[in-house]
């Protein structure tokens, strides 16, 4: 009686032990419990000290389990295990193999944007933007950028202007992949890239006081904006397509259709009926720095440079953000100097350095006016004249040093400029601009080299 009662005792721990042990994944906790839990710990223990010495061969099994039976209980999981199947994939010996390998990676992200997608310092726009790298580097030209936009268009929705650079780059690429191959999809793309670059613009606004920082959005955006000018998709051609003058006259009072019409215009370039009826309806809804731009554009197209100028302030009164007031600010040199009003030119050039202290085409324009204006500066002292060119090289190099897209065309007008420079003999007459010392050339400085 008494064993019989000890077999029944220990056959009820026995079920009260099984009963109670339960994985991470069936119980919807980190570790799970009972022995479930101890070998989950120990699974993660293992496979973390296997990996972190690179032997992933050891460390798989270990993994495997963790990762099956208890995916929510360590980022190890999905940090190492990436490490472990960036290894399976190069040990793939065929098609199937390579396919197979890189399937399991690419839901190694997703579980890990599930389970981890709100980690402050890898959420999920970063999982899913490594994901894409990972996928595009391991599938070459054989990439699907259907399955690639399917993955980062609910992360640009979810994040808007707080996605990284670099995904928002990757989400137009790949709407614009897909919308190549199919021309139904142009509208689509039009807008999920005017989505991108609206974004994208939130992140060179937040790296404005970071310049390594802002360098690499703007490779992103430069990327993103070269890609759509070159699409065939969004050129004047098509754009009238989409938005003749019978729809626009139809949406004429329907804010958002012209605001989208208006901005697809604008980076176009285009100048024609339906961009300047659609800019007109607009301005009159609710006036804006794109609209308004659009239509200096139409009456610099008609040669009404008065009402373009008028346009262009009102544009820099609404702008939102820097680069549309250095886009009106650059025009508006253009059309003072056209006007022959160098004094207007310069002071717009140094709005345009107040905004971008970095704009090498800013620099440009006062170095050439700083060369035009040569003579007026000492106009009994033709040395002293040719000193002010000093001033001109000084302005085209730093151009050159901060504006790689400059470069060229200051280098070039360094050469030109040189001629211009004073001879060792002109100075050698003139000791109170030797060498090492200040000239004061109209409120601006220059040491003599």
């Amino acid at each position: 009686m008494k064993l019989n009662r000890m077999i029944l005792v220990a056959a009820l721990g026995l079920f009260s032990t099984a009963a109670y042990a339960q994985t991470g994944k069936a119980s919807g906790t980190p570790f799970g419990s009972g022995q479930d839990s101890i070998r989950c710990r120990q699974s993660i223990s293992l496979f973390t000290s296997l990996g972190k010495t690179g032997n992933y061969q050891d460390a798989y099994e270990h993994w495997k389990r963790a990762y099956d039976e208890c995916p929510a209980s360590s980022k190890n999981i999905y940090i190492i295990g990436a490490k472990i199947l960036q290894w399976k994939l190069k040990q793939a010996k065929d098609d199937a193999s390579k396919k197979k390998a890189i399937s399991a990676l690419m839901k190694l992200y997703d579980d890990r944007a599930t389970y981890f997608g709100d980690d402050p310092k890898m959420g999920a726009d970063q999982i899913m933007l490594t994901k894409t790298k990972e996928y595009v580097t391991a599938m070459g030209d054989k990439a699907d950028f259907t399955e690639v936009y399917t993955w980062l268009k609910p992360v640009v929705e979810r994040y808007k202007g707080q996605t990284p650079a670099e995904l928002l780059y990757y989400f137009a690429y790949a709407s614009r992949a897909v919308a190549l191959r199919d021309k139904s999809k142009a509208e689509q793309y039009i807008k999920d890239y005017l989505d991108a670059a609206e974004y994208v613009e939130a992140s060179v606004e937040a790296t404005a006081n970071n310049p390594e920082a802002r360098k690499a959005v703007e490779t992103f955006k430069n990327g993103m904006d070269a890609e759509f000018a070159q699409s065939g998709l969004a050129g004047c051609e098509m754009l009238t397509k989409i938005y003749t003058t019978a729809k626009i006259e139809a949406h004429k009072k329907d804010k958002s259709y012209l605001t989208t019409a208006v901005s697809l215009f604008s980076r176009a370039g285009c100048n024609s009926n339906e961009s300047h009826n659609a800019s007109k309806y607009l301005f009159d809804i609710e006036p804006s720095a794109t609209a308004a731009m659009q239509l200096a554009g139409a009456a610099i197209e008609g040669n009404k440079l008065s009402e373009a100028s008028e346009y262009l302030n009102k544009a820099i009164e609404l702008a939102k953000s820097s680069s549309e007031r250095i886009k009106c600010y650059e025009v508006l040199i253009q059309l003072s100097m056209k006007q022959n009003n160098m004094a207007q030119a310069r002071n717009y050039a140094n709005k345009v350095l107040a905004e971008n202290p970095n704009s090498g085409q800013a620099l440009i324009v006062l170095a050439q006016m700083t060369a035009n204006a040569a003579s007026s500066y000492f106009p009994d002292d033709k040395v002293k004249q040719r000193c002010v060119y000093y001033l001109v090289i000084n302005k085209l190099r730093r151009a050159a040093s901060v504006d790689p897209k400059v470069a060229g065309q200051a280098n070039r007008l360094i050469a030109t400029y040189s001629r211009f420079l004073p001879s060792a003999q002109d100075i050698f007459m003139h000791p109170e601009i030797k060498k090492g010392s200040t000239l004061n050339i109209g409120g601006e400085s220059v040491v003599i080299p």
